[in-house]
């Protein structure tokens, strides 16, 4: 991303003056109680200054970004602001420059706007991360489209031996548009999330999740309403290598006739979470309540002691992106575990579904979650 800004010569006066002044700097650090310094010194002390100013840039690169992508945000919103915005004088105004070389115009008002929304600018600059939305190149969509012919309908596409998973070209088929996500697909994908989390330490140990695949609440509510026995074993340390009382976050996916959701287990927020895509009406408390008597349970279980969680907030998360049809709700799932499971807040729409749909179907041929 480029900056291009107004008053050129002003800025080149006093890039001048500041260059003149870090030089006499420099030469006053060249001598230390009247010893000259040793080229070593110098050179260290000037690789140094040179990576202070480089990650300046890069965060200064990563506030523009985030500038002009909170006034898309704002104009989404709210339409006029975008038409008002035409009519800044050029003096007064920025012009930045995008990496895919669209320019956008930054007037001097918005740095009002951006200093009340300063936590939001703040959260998205730490936060924004390019990864989840990597383009696929030809090959890869090639791939897909292949697969998702009819001539293999009935072959097995892939086979994931540690959960013995396979699916076959019908079922991957539901990743095509306007089809409902299966448990296969869905399944086998949370397999691959634990994967990259275990494969990719470096970059997502700082968020330690489980992922509980679609049977889990099943057998968790079935018969009586709530039967802790019937997946007791689904955790043991054997199984896993770690307790559950251990995780960050622990994933639930929901399923409720013809329609997908998920429920989280935020042990460091302390707190139960419950996501619609649909978000249509308030849900009923019975599936944050048979998980919150799990937890005790579990932890009862396998670590011995009662847990206390009178303090715990239960949250039927309103802000969060959200369907704009019938049939994307498996998908929106997903992706909300995706980027939890990155750190990253929730930041994708609607638009982004066609995508994502073809992204996860390639994730899914190669066995790996990027």
């Amino acid at each position: 991303m480029a900056v291009v800004l107004n008053h050129g010569s002003r800025n080149r006066n006093r890039n001048r003056r500041i260059s003149l002044r870090h030089s006499s700097d420099l030469k006053k650090k060249r001598t230390i109680s009247g010893k000259p310094v040793s080229n070593t010194t110098t050179t260290l002390s000037l690789r140094q200054e040179f990576h202070t100013c480089s990650r300046g840039f890069l965060r200064f690169k990563l506030w523009v970004r985030a500038s002009v992508l909170l006034k898309k945000k704002a104009a989404r919103h709210h339409p006029s602001l975008d038409h008002c915005s035409n009519h800044h004088n050029d003096s007064q105004a920025q012009l930045v420059e995008d990496d895919d070389g669209r320019i956008h115009e930054l007037s001097s008002t918005d740095g009002v706007g951006i200093k009340k929304n300063s936590l939001f600018l703040k959260k998205l600059v730490e936060e924004f991360s390019p990864e989840p939305f990597l383009p696929l190149k030809e090959e890869e969509v090639a791939q897909v489209k292949t697969a998702f012919s009819e001539t293999n309908r009935m072959k097995i596409m892939v086979s994931h031996n540690k959960s013995r998973i396979e699916i076959c070209g019908e079922a991957l088929q539901c990743l095509m548009p306007t089809q409902l996500l299966n448990d296969e697909v869905i399944n086998l994908y949370l397999e691959l999330l634990k994967e990259r989390e275990t494969s990719y330490p470096q970059k997502y140990s700082f968020v330690k999740c489980h992922f509980f695949n679609t049977f889990f609440y099943v057998k968790l509510v079935r018969g009586s309403g709530y039967n802790y026995e019937a997946v007791r074993r689904w955790t043991s340390q054997k199984r896993l290598g770690y307790d559950l009382i251990d995780c960050d976050m622990i994933f639930v996916p929901i399923h409720n006739r013809v329609h997908w959701s998920l429920a989280v287990i935020n042990n460091k927020e302390r707190k139960f979470m419950y996501l619609d895509s649909l978000n249509a009406a308030v849900p009923h408390p019975t599936i944050l309540n048979a998980l919150a008597k799990y937890l005790v349970d579990e932890v009862k279980d396998k670590n011995g002691y009662k847990m206390d969680i009178t303090s715990w907030d239960m949250e039927y998360v309103k802000e969060l992106p959200q369907q704009q049809n019938w049939f994307d709700c498996g998908m929106f799932m997903l992706k909300y575990i995706d980027f939890y499971s990155r750190g990253l807040s929730l930041q994708f729409s609607q638009k982004h579904m066609p995508y994502f749909r073809l992204r996860t179907a390639k994730e899914i041929l190669n066995l790996r979650a990027d």
